[in-house]
């Protein structure tokens, strides 16, 4: 039992490691593109755009994709009831929007026609991707991340390079592989055999609604204490400024990706194994292992960043490696409060969820007022650091009247330490040969000390191993 529990874990989670690796070192290998494209300003605007997009699609859709996720992995629910009353859902949410349209004359959001299309897509994949997740179609969904990539990259070279298009190309490119994803999803898993009308339920959509309500205003703040720096950014710091930091934030989420992977496979193990005897100690040694990968994959970016910055960006966007440290302390933070938070789905408590997220929401907001016009870019990644460690300890506490999760104190401990020193020679040390050869020091130093996880890890994988091969 032990061993498929793990064994299914490290299997879901090999299978959307190779789609979502492939999928984001496409997009990762077209910054430097983006970066010779466009100005700061550019694409700082745009970067902008299609954050606002991320912040409104859980909005308009009610959040429903996460109801349709966790109800469709209930052997006793009808797919069909479900995926009908999602989709219905969904598109009333996106005809209010349209509604309110008119807004814009004010608001002035640029390139409004696209905003809208790329809105709509985001809301049905969403839906479709979850869906499609929830079924087993597992495979299916992967590919469907890998899809979109390579459209992109078709589309933007296409526009960008050979038309010219500038940030018209750019956001034209994104439309067009929403669409083409969304249509390859509708056809992989056959939508249109999950849509019967006569299941209409205002009953059910309630029950949906009951358990994504609480998850609206949780991934409104969610984004806003991860992504709502931009905004401030550029009320102090200005357009040029916020490109400099979306560029910066292209290397957190090299570890972002990884735990991505990570959690589209863990929600389902999540699920699947809340209700065993021994969840305590499977949730405690998972969670512990995630803080010790964290640290390593903080100091390995660190150990290239330099280097790395002035081949892969433009000269006018290289000063973005300042902002890196403190971005890959606020992502590590923000993945670890993001595990804790398949407890409370799993428990179906989203309101925990949503009551944990405010906290960091408003220290966030409080940091960066009085950080980012003190220290500029910075002020946002320190914000964000503090925001999401305040959801953490938080989840931590409140987590424990479901599962008890019990963590390695002097892992953590060591875990800061050489993190705050892996930053300032980062940061302190200027030659980068130095910098280089301090950072991995401190690595060895660190696996040396914490080598009883490398050690577990390696013997842990040997037994899958050895049992796939029965």
């Amino acid at each position: 039992m032990k061993n498929n529990r793990y064994s299914r874990l490290l299997g879901n989670s090999a299978l959307f490691a190779i789609a979502n690796l492939g999928t984001k070192l496409i997009q990762f290998l077209m910054v430097p593109l983006y970066t010779y494209a466009l100005s700061t300003k550019q694409y700082g605007t745009v970067d902008l755009l299609l954050t606002t997009v991320t912040m409104l699609t859980p909005i308009i859709s009610l959040s429903v994709f996460d109801a349709v996720f966790r109800f469709s992995m209930d052997e006793e629910h009808d797919l069909t009831l479900i995926f009908t009353n999602g989709l219905i859902i969904t598109i009333v949410g996106f005809s209010f929007m349209l509604i309110i349209s008119p807004v814009n004359i004010f608001l002035k959001i640029p390139y409004f026609g696209y905003f809208l299309g790329m809105l709509f897509l985001s809301a049905l994949n969403s839906l479709l991707q979850n869906f499609s997740k929830s079924i087993g179609l597992v495979r299916e969904f992967a590919f469907s991340g890998m899809l979109n990539a390579i459209l992109v990259v078709f589309l933007n070279l296409l526009l960008l390079v050979v038309f010219k298009m500038g940030v018209l190309g750019y956001v034209e490119g994104i439309l067009l592989a929403s669409l083409g994803t969304t249509l390859y999803l509708i056809i992989a898993i056959r939508a249109w055999r999950y849509i019967d009308l006569s299941k209409a339920s205002k009953t059910f959509s309630k029950t949906l609604l009951h358990y994504s309500v609480p998850l609206i205003p949780n991934a409104f703040s969610w984004w806003f204490t991860n992504d709502a720096n931009r905004y401030f950014i550029l009320i102090f710091v200005g357009a040029a400024g916020n490109g400099l930091f979306a560029v910066a934030n292209k290397i957190p989420s090299i570890m972002t990706v990884f735990f991505g992977i990570f959690t589209q496979a863990w929600q389902l193990s999540a699920v699947e194994e809340y209700r065993s005897k021994d969840n305590n100690q499977f949730y405690s040694r998972i969670f512990n292992y995630l803080i010790f990968i964290s640290t390593i994959g903080i100091g390995s970016l660190l150990v290239i960043l330099k280097p790395f910055m002035k081949i892969y960006t433009s000269p006018n966007f290289y000063s973005s490696w300042h902002f890196v440290p403190f971005l890959l302390t606020a992502a590590v933070v923000a993945n670890l409060s993001g595990f804790l938070g398949t407890i409370f789905i799993a428990a179906k408590k989203t309101g925990q969820i949503f009551s944990t997220t405010i906290v960091g929401m408003i220290l966030n907001l409080v940091v960066n007022l009085l950080l980012i016009p003190l220290f500029g870019v910075n002020g946002a990644g320190i914000g964000s650091t503090i925001g999401f460690l305040a959801v953490t300890m938080l989840r931590l506490r409140r987590s424990k009247k479901f599962v008890k999760i019990s963590l390695d104190k002097s892992l953590v401990m060591i875990t800061i330490i050489f993190t705050l020193l892996m930053i300032a020679a980062e940061l302190f040390i200027s030659s980068i040969v130095t910098t280089v050869a301090i950072i991995a020091l401190l690595i060895v130093l660190f696996i040396g000390i914490q080598r009883n996880y490398l050690i577990k890890a390696f013997e842990g994988l040997k037994v899958i191993i050895q049992r796939k091969e029965r």
